[in-house]
């Protein structure tokens, strides 16, 4: 099989045309052409679905795709190891994360990195959806909670417990709670889900533990969302800690059951598992937790 070929085709699709992959290459858009056409005819089958406005990758181009930057990284890798510009770091990450990860912890390290590093180009997907990072061809994801699959790395560096909240005016309508026995009166939750269903809300206490499944009128899947209908008053939310914190301090939420909380759970960079970890990989990991260290020892100061 024609190596080369199988570069031109994982920038294709990463450029999203045959013309800007050209340019990427400094070759004409006719030669990437008929090599993308000669591996197809190659490989008989169809890699790609052209039309006058964007390529679609087909079921068996999406599967060789990841093998072509697998191949290319690789490549990269043994390049950089051989040669004496090891500090030129370069490529592409895929990277997921949960959105109020991205948003409100992660947002402004990332732009410092792309900054610090312009020749790595960074496809950043936020979502709470469950992922498969093999078969997605993922570099990076964060996990929120236990890791159960021996076939990844986890590397922690923080963990989150839930507090109950409300807003002062939710309270003043529907009365106080002192115990998670009052959590039983007709009082409506805001509920999140995500790709594990749970339905009902651990808490924890001095080693006591309850489940409480209350009705509910709101069901989103994201944490931002809970906030903003908990602050408008429709209900009680289970929301982290670090998410709230800034909204009690102003009074425009209230902690219900001080005592009680949810389990800690863990959060934790994701990746495959394999030999040659990409330094752009591990550079940007390294990136984001020193940085994640600097912003949680200044809140820990100002708290």
């Amino acid at each position: 099989m024609d190596l080369n070929a199988m570069v031109m085709f994982a920038q294709v699709v990463e450029c999203g045309s045959f013309t800007q992959a050209a340019a990427a290459m400094d070759m004409t858009k006719s030669t990437i052409s008929r090599k993308i056409a000669d591996l197809e005819k190659d490989l008989a089958v169809r890699l790609l679905t052209r039309s006058t406005r964007n390529l679609v990758l087909t079921h068996e181009g999406e599967a060789f795709y990841r093998s072509c930057r697998q191949v290319v990284e690789i490549a990269s890798q043994a390049e950089l190891e051989v040669t004496a510009n090891q500090d030129l770091i370069r490529g592409r990450l895929n990277v997921v994360m949960p959105v109020e990860v991205g948003q409100k912890v992660f947002g402004k390290s990332i732009n410092a990195f792309l900054k610090q590093y312009p020749h790595v180009s960074l496809h950043l997907e936020l979502s709470n959806r469950e992922v498969d990072l093999i078969a997605e061809g993922i570099d990076l994801y964060v996990q929120v909670g236990d890791i159960n699959d021996s076939g990844m790395v986890a590397r922690p560096f923080h963990s989150s417990r839930r507090i109950l909240v409300a807003s002062p005016e939710y309270l003043a309508l529907n009365g106080n709670i002192a115990s998670p026995a009052d959590l039983a009166a007709p009082h409506h939750q805001i509920k999140i889900y995500n790709a594990v269903k749970i339905p009902y809300w651990a808490l924890e206490k001095d080693g006591q533990q309850v489940q409480i499944e209350l009705p509910y009128r709101f069901r989103v899947n994201t944490i931002t969302s809970a906030v903003s209908a908990c602050l408008d008053g429709l209900g009680i939310a289970l929301l982290p800690e670090f998410i709230c914190r800034e909204h009690i301090e102003r009074g425009e939420l209230i902690q219900i059951l001080p005592g009680w909380v949810s389990p800690v759970v863990p959060i934790s960079f994701v990746y495959p598992q394999r030999e040659l970890i990409p330094n752009r990989l591990r550079l940007f990991i390294d990136f984001l937790l020193e940085r994640f260290e600097v912003i949680t020892n200044v809140a820990d100061s100002q708290a």
